[in-house]
């Protein structure tokens, strides 16, 4: 029977996890599509739902305002070089002013080898990629790449295929010349550290003032910045740099500025020379304009590319309920009416059990891509249908024409057409736009080339096709991608870049029109995954936009913004890049058990790790925590440090336990060595409005084999104190704390934090101990620095009085193997004296599992051990000896 039934259990068997890796293959293409691609906000009332004013930006009751920023100069001085010698091969691309053959004389000098790469290759992808491999078969590995292709005092062109000759030139070829050199900048190190520079002549400040004398010029040296931003946030130990000029230096001054550039480290990666003064450009808050100077009114007409979905989408609503006529662009076709058999059907499950039963019944085996794609469309479709009808049931006049706006023809031709059927186009809304995350050595030429064609060719033709004499607005979506950059987005954050350039451009030549770009942050979006999805932008420290907010803005720039202020960033900023870039210093919002230079990083799957080297020198707390003389980091700093890690990242919630933490092997510095690490945290998909729950682990930078794992939890705030039940011990005998620490503990100094064992029996110990300090621990910590979490000195005496109890009761010694939960109650740090109830709850042959409860001097529970486990050994009491 078994036997028979086998075939048919093994097929339902297989067919369940194929559904279930559909499943999780849908949610990560969600996931990505919620990250990026930001989907469209879901519908709300609509006939009547926005008052007049409301509709013409009146700020909404209750909704946030959002900060915006513009970018303001600011002169800086350069450091001096530590080190005026160089070696290894660079590559310099060839450039109209001759400044190429300059620098590499400067570069030859200082040790170097040097290779200029002609024009004629940048614009063939083949040749590049042949006469790379050449130089570095005959002259070694790339160290550095000087690409000046950019500066050109070149018009723009009438045509697209010229334009795309120009940023195949001055654009992509950076990046391919990034990708074919990634082993080799990498292999350097930190020691060794690649550089990577790109100049541009916009001007000495990335085209944003001006004097006129370069307006008509290219403006595809703008990619630079974006591009090398994210290669800075791939590549934390590459030194990378853009650098803008105007005409008013010489070649030989550029080339020893740049010289200057490529030995200096550790300053921003965008800087400029206008009239040859070195410049920084500094986001700062610039309050909106009180009074109105665009009102929509009906008879408007106005171009939305993208609009049918996401954030644009959620804008153009808002345009909508003005009455005017919309005219929306997508990359399909209207989609017609949905079919019955899913019609109505929001469950995701339940829509592919539809799809599978149409596919068997036309004898189809889908794979679960397929159904996951068929699913993909179907939510696209009713995403469009319902913001049509959305825009129609606000009062628009709503035309949808699917098109390419990166196919000349086809866009143009749209273009020309509307001109000709309205007789006008008052504004027009940019945000088409996509994504094909990786990271920038795994990125394709093609996916780099569909990415960056999408944004920028598009805001090319736009410039060309558009009239200007007659156009009030164009706005363009771009991201904050391209003012930080993003790690996996390098094709993106160039092509926002250069767009940024390119409205600069316009809003100067354009004298009827405002051109503005709104860099936004992320949206806070409603859906599958987006608590998780917003968690790992907040880990970046850039808070979501709520789309009420998001759009609440929008309206208010249309109607108050000023013309001239054309690179705007939006979005709500904690622990402001621009305010620590190049900081090498602890700050108060700092890890204290961290003392490193390396911020932590977000990796493509959305862990977010930081980088350490343990050593005698920057960890002096470990030579008070030796076993067998060799310095141990205890399962107590393992808590402190992951928590730390952890409520850095997501500063807006509060860690409030450590669970289910394991001592997967000791973390050990041998004699004379230094041990490298790595620090992860991940957070759960699965987080409500009361917790969030974040993986976290120390594993070895090289091996990648974990040292501790742990759970963190946090929450909105710190739970209350519980009442404390457990009653005082009796018929127990005390034990001098100094008498503990000489004959049967191996803590130094920093862990010797019990002053008296009042209590002591084969149910436990009553116990008085002091909090440690952070500075008692590393004393290159601030003053200013924020105080312990869990303070692992305090945790650590738990673990001692197990061995005291372990020694006096059974002759052994216990060394702690897993903590069940580590929690702590109240919001100030616990005062001194602090009581521990130590209990003993099982003491099983090698295990010792036991609780202990810390009361300060208030009387308040401050911090609880729950389900400690200790490995016992006899042979272990050889460590007190020591």
């Amino acid at each position: 029977a078994l036997r028979q039934s086998l075939p048919e259990v093994l097929a339902a068997s297989v067919q369940a996890q194929m559904e279930s890796f559909s499943r999780v293959k849908t949610l990560n293409g969600v996931v990505e599509q919620l990250l990026q691609n930001l989907p469209t906000v879901a519908p709300e009332p609509v006939v009547g739902a926005a008052p007049e004013a409301q509709r013409l930006g009146e700020p909404w009751a209750g909704v946030e305002t959002l900060p915006r920023y513009t970018l303001q100069a600011q002169t800086a001085p350069l450091l001096e070089p530590a080190d005026s010698r160089l070696s290894g091969l660079f590559l310099i691309t060839e450039d109209p002013l001759s400044v190429a053959p300059r620098l590499a004389a400067a570069l030859k000098q200082m040790g170097a080898q040097v290779a200029i790469l002609p024009s004629a290759v940048l614009v063939a992808s083949e040749l590049l990629a042949q006469r790379v491999d050449q130089l570095r078969q005959v002259q070694g590995p790339v160290a550095g790449i000087v690409h000046l292709a950019a500066l050109a005092a070149l018009p723009m062109p009438e045509n697209l295929a010229d334009w795309r000759t120009y940023t195949q030139s001055h654009c992509k070829s950076l990046f391919q010349l990034l990708n074919l050199c990634a082993g080799d900048l990498q292999k350097l190190g930190p020691q060794g550290a690649g550089r990577v520079l790109a100049a541009s002549l916009l001007g000495g400040d990335f085209g944003r003032q001006g004097e006129g004398s370069w307006d008509a010029r290219l403006p595809t040296g703008g990619s630079h910045s974006g591009l090398l931003k994210t290669l800075q946030a791939e590549w934390s130990e590459i030194q990378a740099r853009a650098v803008d000029f105007d005409g008013s230096l010489s070649p030989e001054a550029m080339a020893q500025c740049l010289v200057e550039e490529l030995l200096s480290a550790g300053e921003p990666t965008a800087v400029g020379y206008p009239q040859g003064k070195r410049t920084l450009f500094k986001p700062v808050a610039t309050p909106l304009s009180e009074t109105p100077q665009l009102v929509p009114t009906a008879d408007w007409v106005v171009l939305v590319t993208g609009g049918a979905r996401g954030i644009t989408a959620a804008v153009a609503s808002d345009l909508a309920a003005c009455g005017l006529t919309l005219v929306v662009t997508g990359r399909s076709a209207e989609p017609t009416a949905e079919s019955p058999e899913t019609e109505g059907i929001e469950d995701i499950a339940s829509l592919r059990q539809v799809f599978l039963r149409q596919a068997r019944t036309q004898s189809l085996s889908p794979t679960p891509v397929q159904i996951s794609g068929q699913l993909q469309g179907l939510l696209r479709n009713r995403a469009i249908r319902r913001n049509l009808r959305q825009f129609r049931q606000l009062g628009a006049k709503v035309e949808y024409q699917p098109v390419d706006v990166r196919n000349e023809p086809e866009f143009g031709a749209l273009i020309e057409a509307i001109y000709a059927r309205y007789g006008r186009l008052d504004a027009v809304i940019h945000g088409a736009g996509i994504i094909e995350d990786k990271l920038l050595a795994d990125k394709t030429l093609a996916s780099f080339d569909r990415v960056f064609d999408t944004k920028v060719d598009s805001a090319f033709l736009l410039s060309r096709y558009l009239r200007p004499e007659s156009l009030k607005l164009l706005v363009l979506f771009g991201s904050v991608a391209g003012s930080f950059g993003n790690r996996g987005q390098c094709d993106y954050a160039a092509a926002n870049e250069l767009v940024n350039r390119l409205a600069w451009q316009l809003d100067r030549s354009w004298s009827h029109s405002r051109v503005v770009v709104l860099n936004w942050g992320p949206w806070d979006v409603t859906g599958m995954a987006s608590e998780a999805v917003n968690e790992q932008f907040k880990a970046r420290g850039v808070i979501p936009i709520p789309p009420r907010a998001g759009r609440q803005f929008f309206m208010n720039e249309v109607r108050y913004g000023q013309k001239g202020e054309t690179e705007l960033i939006v979005g709500t900023f904690t622990g402001l890049p621009w305010a620590t870039q190049g900081s090498q210093t602890t700050s108060p919002g700092s890890f204290i058990l961290v003392p490193s230079p390396s911020p932590p990083r977000l990796q493509a799957d959305g862990t977010l790790t930081l980088e350490h080297t343990f050593s005698r020198a920057s960890d002096p707390y470990l030579l008070d925590h030796c076993l067998d003389g060799k310095p141990v980091l205890p399962a107590a700093a393992a808590v402190e440090w992951l928590a730390q890690l952890v409520q850095a990242a997501w500063s807006d919630w509060t860690v409030t336990e450590v669970s289910d933490l394991r001592v997967l092997r000791g973390l050990v510095l041998e004699p004379q060595a230094v041990q490298s690490v790595r620090l992860s945290a991940r957070a759960s998909s699965h987080a409500d409005a009361q917790s969030l729950s974040v993986a976290a682990e120390i594993v070895d930078a090289d091996s990648q084999i974990a040292f501790y794992r742990a759970t963190v939890i946090l929450r909105p705030q710190l739970p209350e104190a519980p009442v404390l039940s457990l009653q005082p011990l009796s018929a127990s005998s005390s034990l001098d704390a100094v008498v503990a620490y000489r004959d049967y503990l191996f803590h130094g100094k920093c862990f010797q934090l019990i002053s008296a064992i009042d209590c002591l029996n084969e149910q436990g110990i009553d116990a008085q101990v002091k909090p440690s300090q952070p500075s008692a621990w590393l004393p290159q910590v601030p003053a200013t620095a924020r105080p312990w979490l869990f303070d692992p000195g305090l945790l650590d005496t738990a673990p001692q009085l197990a061995i005291i109890w372990a020694r006096l009761q059974h002759g052994t010694t216990a060394l702690p193997s897993r903590f069940g939960s580590v929690i702590r109650f109240g919001v100030t740090p616990p005062k001194a004296p602090i009581q521990v109830v130590f209990r003993v709850q099982q003491m099983d042959g090698n295990t010792l599992k036991y609780d202990a409860t810390f009361v300060d001097a208030s009387g308040e529970v401050c911090l609880q051990l729950k389900d400690v486990e200790s490995t016992c050994s006899t042979a272990l009491n050889r460590l007190a000896s020591q």
